[in-house]
């Protein structure tokens, strides 16, 4: 009976996103509301408000599904960085598989961006629980780098992995907003995390890796 019950939450989470996502492609962000939710899911508004909570709840699950692919880079990175010689280039990479999902995703995420979906300054638990989490598992990663001995061992991985992602995130922000076009999100994007990496990395060779990486991005430009 439980697993029959989780079953139906969670296909109603599904409707409630798939028509978020459909009112938000077809008429704007503005068009969002719990109440054209429930007209476009077709359930009730108790149902919507028990799952989520409200609209921005809604933006949230929104944008973590649309940006799945963000965690899944992260647990490939760690899994190189496991496995094989550390490379500076596995951040590059990294962010290779992360851009696409951005660009590729937009019409959902700028809205969500746009909204308010900082992580300086979270709408909702639900938010901040997010960015939180990304964070963790990028600590992970800097945790097995300092383990290695690849990158300062007696940092404060906490700041550096926040550091790191609010970094990028902030490049996020300016894209939605129209500041920065689809080219500025990968140039300023790698900027953003090569300029930090270049202070965490303890080993000279590395560290003119990570700065023939930044003036190859200049030469893009």
């Amino acid at each position: 009976m439980k697993s029959s019950k989780n079953q139906i939450t969670e296909v109603n989470r599904g409707r409630i996103l798939e028509s978020g996502r459909r009112l938000i492609l077809e008429q704007g962000i503005d068009a969002l509301s719990v109440r054209k939710l429930a007209g476009e899911s077709g359930l009730a508004l108790r149902t919507i408000y028990n799952l989520y909570g409200n609209k921005e709840n809604v933006l949230v699950a929104l944008f973590e599904s649309g940006t799945r692919d963000l965690d899944d880079a992260m647990v490939r990175l760690e899994t190189a960085m496991t496995r094989g010689t550390w490379e500076t280039d596995f951040y590059l990479n990294w962010l290779k598989q992360v851009e696409p999902m951005f660009l590729e995703n937009q019409a959902i995420i700028k809205p969500a961006v746009i909204a308010g979906f900082f992580p300086m300054s979270p709408t909702s638990k639900r938010a901040e629980e997010l960015h939180g989490r990304r964070i963790q598992r990028l600590k992970k990663v800097l945790a097995l780098a300092a383990r290695k001995d690849l990158i300062w061992k007696d940092l404060d991985l906490d700041v550096s992995a926040r550091l790191l992602y609010l970094n990028y995130f902030n490049v996020v922000v300016q894209w939605a907003k129209g500041e920065l076009d689809d080219r500025g999100l990968v140039i300023h994007g790698r900027y953003a995390i090569l300029t930090i990496l270049h202070t965490l990395i303890n080993e000279p060779d590395r560290r003119e890796n990570t700065l023939n990486l930044l003036r190859s991005l200049k030469e893009e430009k």
